[in-house]
């Protein structure tokens, strides 16, 4: 990060400029404020229809009195072009530049609470507003170049393709909405058909993925419902692939008038309230490009870990970071030194390298207004304030450690896959459905210290699980063929495969189920094949019961010499009348979880028959619900139903308990680990020999904890608030730190 930056300096600040607000009158003195607060970076918005009024006309004397104040000031400059507002001339000029939803709403130019100045709504396929997008960030990065108060180019904030248009991306949360699904102008029409030429390359190659009998790749339809898969799922990565070339675009040409004088960035959106179903949304998919990569921050340690793992070894920033969202008379409750410290300290666990907040000021337009501000309406400092700065220098006393620190390796990884995303949606009629089982593991490992790296169907397809001991693999409906041949090899060398139900149970490349789940050959890797499935009984959800009972026989029938399946039938006289339906038993305790805890699943109940896998839990029933086998000199583990689902809307214990026992019990990972049973995150950095140690309280009582880490020879830290000390004891191989936390706080220790 050092050798991107004009000095040696953490990047802190905060969002400033949205035209056209704050009024010019405050600029001056708000931008001393922040110097004195001990601010050193400042974004300001260079927005396309504000700017560029007229064709080939460009306003830029805001921005350039701005620059200047910020020199004055001594604040760097984040120079933020903002496209999705596009000037009312170019709906004058293109009467046919707005998107269309499939139901046939013309949707722009429209404002929103965040675009108060209108001009949403245009079609990222039409060429000829295409044309004018580029000359106006030609004009901009031209302008702007050379001024010296500039330091970073964010070329992309959060592109996607609804453009921030809240309404038109809630079908992804609820089907029973589809017809605001965009985009279905015939611009779209006529590159989707380009796009699945390039893709398929032959029109039997289509036919065999769709299941038609075209003619022609001009007969291709475009999907107007979610009843069948492939085609829906080449509909929407459709436009994940437009979204991706125009940012690509913007970095191609920032660059070429820039020659490489500034470093160039853009920021994605969380993919938790944009799915990539509605928005296009793929992290990956664009911060693959720039000198670093960014996101918009809210208080989810998920999408920190998603950001650093798209960004692949690229620094990366909050440029965007959110604590005060509100609207008119629907506003934020106040936020404290320990809300601040949790979301920055998250992140610099998680390797970001540097912090804006949004915004310095309370919005004062739209519905947005009187929210989001660091400051009082009148631009006088706030409680908050006088802690985010208090944060932030902190963060400057230890920048040189910070920028070049680096968290410990993460040794498990998560699979983000967005074409199984949107099969979700289209099966389930909520991409939540996967979303939230990938925020449930990720939150059962969080809790429990494991530092966790998401993985992209590409980087599968180009051995980047050479670099982890296990991959977890929720909701893993829909796979490919080039993955499931990879996961085989890696398990084969000794990976640890942890999937749940239904894995790989949807043929891609042929648009059909397999007929053996897990699909694509993989049920030879688990040692286990899906028997009966059923409804989870009792409010979609159903128990499982550990067991690691290898001598245990139930009646089977020969199928091969080598094989014997299990069959039963179900008792429905068993299943207990308890809150969610069937009681267990758990007959031997695991790392984490005790055999008198309760695990619950959900949408599923599928019975697992064992073809050489033991069997490590059962359904109250006594059917198999989850195996583990060994593979070559790997290991494989199915559980017969989703239980990160229900941990994150639930909060069953048990259930996170369950993820994290499953992965301690097949690899041998270093991690922080709590010795008293207090629910604390304990995070390391290292650069060189020097050391940060960050603590988090994560729940809302007074707690203490002992808490061991993988590091040896600590014999002093100290505390970089209030310069306590806290009790370690270390020995060759691990330390040991002792420390009290008060409801939610944050420690920063350095050795």
């Amino acid at each position: 990060m050092k050798k991107l930056l004009s000095g040696k300096y953490f990047p802190f600040g905060s969002q400033y400029y949205r035209a056209p607000s704050p009024h010019k009158s405050e600029w001056d003195r708000d931008l001393k404020n922040m110097s004195a607060a001990g601010f050193n970076m400042v974004k300001f918005w260079i927005q396309w229809r504000w700017n560029n009024p007229a064709e080939g006309v460009f306003y830029f004397e805001d921005i350039d009195e701005l620059m200047e104040l910020a020199k004055k000031h001594k604040l760097r400059v984040m120079l933020n072009t903002i496209f999705d507002v596009a000037p009312a001339w170019i709906y004058e000029k293109y009467p046919d530049a707005s998107m269309i939803t499939l139901g046939g709403k013309v949707i722009g130019p429209q404002t929103q609470p965040h675009r108060q100045i209108g001009g949403l709504g245009y079609c990222f396929n039409h060429d000829g507003v295409i044309k004018h997008f580029f000359e106006f960030l030609e004009a901009a990065v031209e302008r702007y170049k050379n001024h010296p108060a500039l330091e970073i180019w964010n070329v992309g904030s959060e592109p996607e393709l609804t453009s921030s248009m809240a309404e038109m991306r809630l079908y992804a949360d609820d089907a029973s909405k589809i017809n605001d699904m965009l985009c279905y102008c015939d611009n779209c029409k006529r590159k989707f058909k380009q796009w699945l030429k390039e893709k398929y390359k032959s029109i039997d190659k289509l036919n065999e993925s769709w299941n038609r009998n075209y003619t022609s790749f001009e007969q291709a339809e475009l999907p107007k419902t979610r009843n069948t898969f492939n085609d829906i799922i080449d509909w929407r990565m459709f436009f994940v692939h437009t979204i991706g070339e125009n940012v690509k675009r913007r970095f191609e040409t920032a660059q070429s008038i820039d020659k490489g004088n500034h470093p160039l960035m853009c920021h994605h959106v969380f993919i938790q309230g944009f799915p990539v179903t509605s928005t296009a949304n793929d992290p990956w998919n664009v911060g693959q490009y720039g000198d670093l990569h960014g996101f918009t921050q809210m208080d989810d340690a998920m999408m920190i870990d998603i950001l650093r793992s798209c960004a692949k070894g690229k620094p990366v920033i909050s440029a965007e970071m959110l604590m005060l969202m509100g609207y008119t008379l629907d506003l934020p409750k106040y936020i404290d030194e320990n809300d601040i410290k949790k979301l920055i300290f998250r992140g610099i666990a998680g390797n970001l390298k540097g912090f804006i907040f949004w915004q310095y000021r309370p919005e004062l337009l739209g519905r947005e207004a009187p929210t989001w501000g660091l400051t009082f309406l009148d631009g006088s400092e706030t409680p908050w304030l006088k802690s985010f700065s208090g944060v932030g220098k902190v963060l400057q006393k230890n920048a040189s450690f910070l920028l070049d620190a680096q968290p410990m390796k993460a040794e498990a990884a998560i699979l983000y896959n967005p074409e199984n995303q949107i099969f979700a949606w289209a099966s389930t009629g909520n991409e939540k459905t996967a979303t939230n089982s990938l925020l449930g593991y990720h939150k059962a490992l969080y809790e429990h210290n494991y530092v966790v790296d998401f993985v992209h169907p590409k980087e599968i397809e180009n051995g980047i699980l050479s670099n982890y001991k296990v991959l977890l693999v929720p909701f893993p409906y829909l796979l490919n063929e080039k993955i499931c041949v990879e996961l085989e090899r890696w398990v084969k060398k000794g990976g640890v495969l942890i999937g749940e139900s239904y894995f790989a149970g949807w043929n891609l490349e042929h648009g059909h189920h397999e007929k053996i789940v897990p699909g694509y050959g993989l049920h030879k890797v688990f040692k286990a094949r899906q028997g009966v499935v059923e409804p989870a009984s009792e409010g979609l959800v159903t128990r499982i019961g550990f067991t690691k009972d290898n001598s245990y026989k139930r009646k089977g029938e020969k199928i091969t010499d080598n094989i014997s399946i299990e069959y039963f039938n179900i008792n429905a006289d068993s299943v207990l009348n308890e809150e969610y339906g069937v009681s267990i038993q758990i007959t031997e305790d695991l790392r984490f979880i005790h055999k008198d805890d309760k695990v619950r699943g959900t949408i599923v109940k599928e019975t697992l028959i064992s073809e050489g896998a033991e069997v490590l839990a059962r359904f109250d029933t006594g059917e198999a619900a989850i195996t583990i086998a060994d593979y070559g000199k790997g290991k494989a583990v199915l559980i017969g139903s989703y239980i990160g689902l229900p941990y994150l809307s639930d909060g069953n214990e048990s259930n996170g308990k369950l993820i994290a026992s499953l992965v301690d019990y097949t690899a041998a990972i270093k991690k922080p680990e709590i010795v008293s049973p207090a629910k604390v995150r304990a995070d390391v950095l290292t650069s060189g020999k020097d050391l940060m140690l960050i603590i988090h309280n994560l729940t809302s009582a007074d707690t203490e904890a002992y808490i061991k880490l993988p590091l040896k020879n600590i014999s002093k830290l100290k505390e970089q608030f209030d310069s306590s000390e806290p009790a370690v004891t270390s020995s060759d191989n691990e330390s040991v730190v002792y420390v009290k936390l008060q409801p939610k706080e944050v420690k920063v220790y350095r050795a």
